[in-house]
């Protein structure tokens, strides 16, 4: 029985590694993978479910619900970015490594470790070893059955059941890759700034999956941001955004980490943008995420969920002329904060 779960999920792998189908085309082919793993494992994705059932606030932000981390494979084209960045990060350490095995710490893997497990049909324990880390015991003890149904034991080096910004990375045993998918658009609300830093802090030679999140500030003309265009209209026609770029106001990357060595833990410096004058009425100032997986695997705008344009975090109306700087606010409740310091 292994065995045939183990080609089923290769046929499936093998799939969404093919880079010649762009990831928005490949639905059936993630609907399947999670499928496969929701079909072994002891959290059910419950269609009735209320959000914020089995939730839990962490001091550094938002951890999903067992149930809800889930529902991430539902974000295909997403799973498939992921999925296909890290399995280019795998290669390039088997080549700078490949005498030992590669080892990758998944840093709130959720109930079915999804992201990590078409690369483990790829590589052999020999050569790839994952350490599987939650905050959720119900989110490791169903990764267990996944990974144990799929016959993937060997790869497995450790299950930990631990809040991640409180995770000792084992010194004698430091990992060649961190991958975390725990955010939201703006990096707003999740701890994956606190994760990522506190994580790569301990293990700097690490590749970071997602190797950079850069937030960007824009003025955008609402009407044709927002203005898709319908099904069955003309092929390859795209909407006609109007956009002007005012600033990157945030990055999260192994080299941003760096340079907040002697940054305390209550916020992170971020950057400033000033306001054109006259500031034109159908611009509206807002904030993209953009998503670096691995090298040429990106989510640009509307690829995912993480990547829906967003207002600037500002209580009232910006004007032109003013100034706005942002930090990146640590603890409980993460995310950017806007104030205005100036105006010209």
């Amino acid at each position: 029985m292994r065995r045939l779960l183990f080609d089923r999920l290769s046929r499936i792998a093998e799939a969404i590694h093919d880079e010649r189908s762009p990831a928005y085309t490949l639905a059936t082919e993630i609907g399947s993978l999670a499928e496969l793993v929701r079909e072994h494992a002891s959290v059910r994705i419950e269609p009735t479910e209320v959000r914020g059932n089995g939730e839990s606030w962490t001091g550094d932000g938002l951890a999903l619900s067992p149930t809800m981390a889930g529902r991430c494979a539902d974000d295909f084209a997403r799973t498939v970015v992921f999925i296909r960045g890290l399995r280019r990060a795998i290669e390039e350490s088997r080549a700078f490594a490949p005498d030992r095995p590669t080892r990758i710490l998944y840093a709130g893997c959720g109930p079915y470790a999804l992201l990590v497990l078409p690369s483990l049909t790829l590589f052999g324990p020999d050569a790839l070893q994952v350490t599987l880390l939650d905050i959720h015991g119900e989110s490791i003890g169903s990764a267990r059955e996944v990974v144990d149904a799929l016959g993937l034991g060997e790869h497995v080096e450790r299950y930990e059941t631990i809040d991640a910004c409180r995770y000792r990375i084992p010194p004698e045993r430091p990992p060649d890759i961190i991958l975390s998918e725990t955010m939201n658009a703006c990096l707003a609300k999740e701890p994956q700034v606190s994760i990522a830093r506190h994580l790569h802090r301990q293990a700097p030679a690490a590749a970071l999956v997602p190797e950079s999140i850069r937030v960007d500030a824009y003025l955008v003309h609402v009407a044709k941001e927002f203005h898709f265009v319908e099904a069955d209209s003309v092929v390859d026609a795209a909407p006609e955004r109007d956009r002007v770029f005012l600033g990157r106001v945030f990055e999260l990357s192994a080299e941003t980490i760096a340079s907040w060595t002697a940054v305390g833990d209550e916020r992170l410096p971020a950057g400033a943008i000033r306001m054109p004058d006259p500031l034109e009425p159908h611009y509206t100032p807002m904030l993209l995420t953009e998503v670096v997986v691995h090298r040429d695997h990106v989510l640009r705008s509307y690829d995912s969920g993480l990547t829906i344009p967003k207002p600037i975090p500002h209580g009232g109306p910006i004007r032109g002329g003013e100034t706005l700087a942002f930090h990146y606010r640590l603890g409980a409740k993460p995310g950017l904060v806007c104030e205005i310091v100036g105006v010209e």
